[in-house]
């Protein structure tokens, strides 16, 4: 390929994206007052604090499970349509967990939000 022109090759919804632009500028991040400022931060602490036990409990899904299952190898002979069990756990109950710990933690956060 000596002398070619080079072609740019991309998805249609990026030509589409890179066509229409946008602002090309940075834009400006609102300054709090001083007291705004401060309840923000104390909203923010009480948020990370407030999730510790979502995120503790998170942990111990994601790393408990696996040893649960390893302590538990009768969970492998018990077979539900033909599969062993401990493999249907670690499809049906992680990710519904997850989301009722989601669902937990937004609802505490916005509680927070809403009290202060």
């Amino acid at each position: 390929m000596s002398g070619g022109r080079r072609t740019v090759v991309m998805s249609p919804q990026t030509r589409q994206a890179r066509h229409r632009g946008g602002p090309r500028r940075p834009r400006r991040v609102p300054r709090l007052e001083t007291a705004e400022l401060e309840r923000a931060r104390a909203l923010r602490r009480a948020q990370l604090t407030r999730g510790l036990p979502t995120l503790g409990a998170l942990f111990a899904l994601v790393f408990g499970m696996p040893l649960a299952l390893n302590a538990l190898p009768v969970l492998d002979e018990i077979r539900v349509v033909g599969v062993p069990l401990s493999w249907v756990m670690l499809v049906l109950v992680p990710f519904p967990v997850m989301s009722l710990l989601a669902l937990r933690q937004l609802r505490r956060a916005e509680t927070l939000e809403r009290s202060r």
